[in-house]
């Protein structure tokens, strides 16, 4: 049938709401905050009327609409939810929502039925008192209405659960549509807030919603008690019960699109991952030196964003999918993903937007990669690009094996247990200064450091600094520091960092060095100068590394204060 030609009659839509036959498990309408009359157990009631039901039915004088409804309708518009995930399409409200939007939209006395010439009065105010069951005309940041609850639409959403697979409990009208009778019963408050299936433990929600990997996500089984943050806003005792709740509210939500307790989107997490709740306290990371501090970015992140989103920001999600994030467990050798990132999105070493990254990089390439936002203070180098994708990219001369292994024997200097070319991830340099890769006790992650680049670990980029075991820590940790000053891969390291006091990064690019960027230079051996240290060979106007084969070539170039001209090594 054709939405636009149905009938606006409301007739035949509320057979559910004329039925009074209670179980015995039911709470009556009597017993309920609905009973409005003078023996009402709510603080809005009537001062002296003594009748339950006339507050919505009466047998005459009613509006003629089914089941004998006793008020007027609404007759203005709605501002109506919008998002930019949502694929239904809500109109203004209809049917069974219209009827409840006559109290809970705050614009008609309660007391003012249709079947008496004068308005009842009330006890605690004439009009619903404010607060969320006082929805106004701005439904917005109130859970989408009114709308085709389809097959169609939930094999376009990929997240709904069939119409046809609803539990007996959640029901549409007769036309197929949501409405507020779908979720609530207004004569049956057995479940709270009147709700026709308990939330405890998300079971109204997933009776629609079926959000990937939230059956076995750490949020679903979480039974961290949510009491000591004493936010107020979560109905049960524990994450896993508070389920899809932890974070969203049905109506009046702080954050209308997704319907989020709190606006900026990052305080809903931060508020348990602040030591209180979760035993991962990401709040105190992100006020450190460097941090993936969300705190600014406030409008800025959308869901449905593009790989590369035209504003750089930083928000919760863009590396976690909260629905889908995995309890951590002690796990060793290379782990392609982390259990907290799954099903999160990413960028291929290819440069492709996926939707549910398999590899940790891919989450990282889509900040650091073809969009290339800027970090502070870079090192810069003789072949200079910020795009971490390039650098990382299999066919360039050398790079540090994030997205593929590496062939050869020129590595002499890993620490025992590792071997040339093992698999590495971001995370395992980018990391926690206080985590557990560097024996700490705080969460594991790049959410912030006290080291410069968010680096795990210290590693010194300034000229002139003296040779250490911490100076370099962050080289330390793979390469050992014994085989490096005994110069086993490269005659002069020791004369390098140790008596000019040069840097490591002098000489090396951490991450690789992309081919895409000519710089008549070779850049095998992470080689990449750089070029505040230094310089073009004056005479020549040189500054060049020649690779000639294993432990030997030959550098064109000024540091230290000396001239090199063609100057050659080998082992």
């Amino acid at each position: 049938m054709n939405r636009s030609a149905r009938t606006p009659a409301i007739s035949s839509v509320f057979v559910i709401l004329s039925l009074t036959a209670l179980t015995a498990a039911q709470q009556r309408v009597s017993e309920s905050v609905h009973n409005l009359s003078a023996s009402g157990p709510g603080a809005v009631r009537a001062q002296v009327e003594q009748q339950v039901c006339i507050f919505c039915h009466a047998p005459h004088n009613t509006s003629g609409l089914q089941p004998l409804w006793n008020r007027d309708i609404p007759v203005g518009s709605y501002t109506i939810y919008a998002s930019s995930t949502l694929d239904a399409q809500p109109g203004q409200p209809t049917g069974a929502s219209k009827l409840c939007l006559s109290c809970h939209d705050g614009t008609i006395a309660l007391g003012f039925v249709l079947s008496r010439a004068d308005r009842i009065s009330m006890v605690g105010g004439d009009f619903i008192p404010s607060g969320l069951t006082n929805l106004g005309t701005d439904l917005s940041d109130d859970h989408p209405i009114s709308f085709a609850y389809t097959s169609a639409l939930a094999a376009s959403d990929l997240q709904l659960a069939d119409p046809h697979t609803l539990p007996p409990a959640v029901r549409l009208d007769a036309l197929g549509d949501m409405q507020c009778t779908t979720c609530h019963d207004a004569h049956d408050n057995s479940n709270g807030d009147f709700l026709v299936v308990t939330e405890e433990f998300g079971q109204l929600c997933t009776a629609c919603h079926q959000m990937d990997g939230w059956s076995s996500s750490s949020h679903e089984a979480s039974s961290a008690s949510t009491s000591a943050a004493g936010a107020g806003e979560w109905p049960f005792d524990s994450v896993a019960q508070n389920a899809c709740r932890s974070c969203h509210r049905p109506h009046t939500a702080g954050g209308p699109e997704r319907l989020l307790i709190v606006r900026q989107e990052e305080e809903n997490c931060l508020r348990c991952h602040d030591g209180t709740v979760a035993q991962t306290n990401i709040a105190s990371e992100i006020n450190k030196l460097r941090a993936h501090d969300p705190r600014g970015s406030l409008g800025i992140h959308d869901p449905a964003e593009s790989a590369t989103p035209q504003q750089a920001h930083v928000e919760c999600t863009d590396c976690h999918n909260p629905h889908a994030t995995q309890p951590v467990t002690p796990m060793t050798g290379y782990i392609p993903i982390g259990p907290t990132l799954q099903r999160s999105a990413g960028v291929t070493a290819g440069g492709a937007f996926v939707r549910n990254a398999q590899f940790e990089y891919e989450i990282c390439f889509r900040c650091h990669g073809d969009t290339a936002v800027q970090v502070s203070n870079p090192v810069q180098r003789l072949s200079q690009t910020s795009n971490l994708r390039l650098k990382f990219t299999p066919n360039n001369p050398s790079f540090h094996p994030v997205v593929s292994s590496v062939a050869g024997t020129d590595t002499v200097s890993l620490m025992p247990g590792l071997t040339p070319g093992m698999l590495i991830r971001c995370t395992d340099c980018h990391n926690n200064d206080s985590g557990p890769r560097n024996n700490g006790s705080g969460p594991d992650g790049p959410h912030g450091s006290i080291h410069p680049y968010m680096l795990e670990r210290n590693y010194v980029v300034a000229n002139s600094a003296s040779e250490s075991a911490s100076q370099y820590a962050m080289c330390y940790k793979c390469h050992q520091r014994s085989s490096i000053l005994n110069d086993d891969s490269f005659e002069k390291h020791k004369k390098h960092i140790v008596d000019e006091n040069s840097p490591c990064s002098a000489c090396h690019a951490p991450h690789g060095v992309s081919t895409t960027i000519p710089s008549g230079s070779d850049h095998t051996h992470l080689i990449n100068f750089d070029t505040s240290v230094v310089r073009p060979e004056p005479r020549s106007g040189l500054l060049e590394f020649r690779d000639l084969g294993q432990f030997a070539g030959s550098c064109t170039l000024t540091c230290h204060g000396e001239d090199h001209r063609d100057e050659r090594y080998s082992r």
